[in-house]
């Protein structure tokens, strides 16, 4: 996975968001009673009060694997 073309955000349904780079879904965020973000490998989980904040979390670790990628 990689941020190449950043982080496409679409809200799929009613309190479900996708992230996808490129063509790769790379997480979801959901609302319940919190926003939950989970990345597609599992890498990636938590909690959030607001929606930018959740998103953010799965944007950071991206860059993090960018930056870390040879």
């Amino acid at each position: 996975m990689s941020l190449h073309d950043g982080i496409l955000w679409t809200e799929t349904s009613n309190g479900r968001w996708e992230g996808s780079s490129g063509a790769d879904l790379v997480g979801v965020v959901s609302w319940s009673d919190r926003y939950s973000v989970h990345s597609t490998g599992g890498e990636v989980n938590g909690q959030h009060s607001t929606l930018d904040s959740a998103k953010a979390q799965l944007e950071g670790w991206m860059r993090w694997i960018d930056s870390t990628a040879g």
